[in-house]
């Protein structure tokens, strides 16, 4: 592996970028779903991750030619998800690991599971995977995988890694670099008179009733319905319901706005759906809103990043532990399953500005000391938020 003093370093991930600047011109929804790792959100941390470490290269596939790859620097940076879990087997890609030369760093792995927190049944490929990244760190002393929380790193210790990780939460927290985050997110607090909403998944049935009530405080409020995934919410928040085949199309008013027709939620889109690209102007979406909330983790906290209140609404154990270990107010699902009213959402603000700065800068400290001991040079401003007492 490479030992360079001044190590290079590059982005190594699976989705095509960090955001579409030209997704206009993506007039295929699978298209530009499939570039951007079919969620929106996923550009809240890989966005958060090019910031933190400006001198990184841009962008390799995990499915390049394995002699790129080798080429593009000392230090692969492989941004993560909810990749650990019974869902995904990254065997193969763990073939292609292995055949790599530069040390890996991985950023922001989570474990999938449910609200109980059991441990899921992980594929071989995908214990293969971890193994070969932590194979490939600069440092024996030093872990290269930080993780999303304590129950993610309960999952990986139960098999076999203990003590190769360290958990320090998302990235996309340190999107702002204000020292003081929390209490401009308090300063924001007013009274609620619109409302965004992150639109759920129309194959979540639990939550049916709890979505219908989101999109009457959308409505009521002249809110905004935004779409991350699945495939049928993005295309619907991307203006193409008049698009989308039928069968398509009605699911997703049966689940959203189950009262109104096929026309009347067509015309409902169009007044309220939006989807973004590009995590500069989804924030900035945010400020005209009073509230945010809604089941998806990083479209709550690019509001929070933004300085407006949220609120993430946890139904699987992956949102729960990002939300814990970085105070991100939230309620959980099995709580609102009934639905929820404009009047009740103050009282799910559950938050201490202070508290949660205090949280934030504690975590941008370990975060700085991860980055630095694995060779990769943090953004001077990171580093500041990091050394704040």
């Amino acid at each position: 592996m490479h030992s360079d003093s001044h190590p290079s370093c590059f982005l190594f991930t699976r989705f095509r970028q960090s955001g579409i600047p030209d997704s206009y011109s993506l007039q295929d929804a699978q298209t530009s779903f499939a570039a951007i790792g079919k969620n929106t959100g996923n550009i809240a941390f890989i966005s958060a991750i090019r910031s933190h470490i400006p001198n990184a290269k841009p962008r390799i596939s995990w499915d390049a030619d394995v002699n790129k790859i080798n080429a593009g620097g000392s230090i692969g940076i492989v941004p993560a998800a909810n990749n650990f879990g019974a869902h995904a087997d990254f065997g193969s890609v763990a073939k292609i690991f292995q055949k790599l030369s530069c040390n890996l760093v991985m950023i922001g792995l989570g474990a999938q599971s449910g609200i109980d927190g059991r441990i899921p049944p992980v594929p071989a490929g995908t214990l293969s995977w971890v193994s070969e990244v932590i194979k490939h760190r600069a440092s024996k002393e030093s872990p290269n995988i930080s993780l999303r929380g304590p129950l993610s790193q309960k999952i990986l210790d139960h098999y076999g890694f203990q003590g190769q990780t360290v958990v320090l939460g998302c990235p996309s927290l340190f999107i702002n670099p204000s020292y003081e985050l929390g209490q401009v997110v308090e300063s924001n607090i007013r009274p609620i008179k619109r409302v965004a909403v992150l639109a759920g998944n129309e194959r979540w049935p639990h939550l049916k009733k709890l979505e219908s009530s989101l999109t009457h405080i959308v409505s009521a409020t002249q809110g905004s319905y935004i779409g991350q995934s699945a495939i049928n919410m993005f295309r619907l928040t991307r203006g193409e319901a008049h698009l989308m085949d039928l069968t398509d199309l009605e699911a997703c008013r049966n689940y959203s706005c189950p009262e109104m027709s096929i026309d009347e939620f067509i015309h409902w889109s169009v007044q309220h759906c939006n989807l973004f690209f590009n995590v500069e102007p989804w924030m900035e979406h945010y400020r005209r809103f009073d509230f945010v909330i809604g089941a998806r983790l990083h479209g709550v906290m690019l509001a929070i990043q933004a300085g407006i209140p949220g609120v993430v609404i946890a139904h699987d154990s992956r949102t729960l532990e990002l939300c814990q270990t970085m105070l991100i107010p939230y309620v959980l699902a099995k709580d609102v399953k009934d639905g929820v009213k404009l009047e009740d959402l103050p009282q799910l603000f559950n938050f201490n500005g202070k508290l949660f700065d205090v949280n934030r800068r504690a975590l941008a400290k370990r975060y700085v000391d991860f980055i630095e001991s694995n060779n990769l040079t943090p953004a001077g401003w990171l580093k500041d938020l990091g050394s704040v007492n």
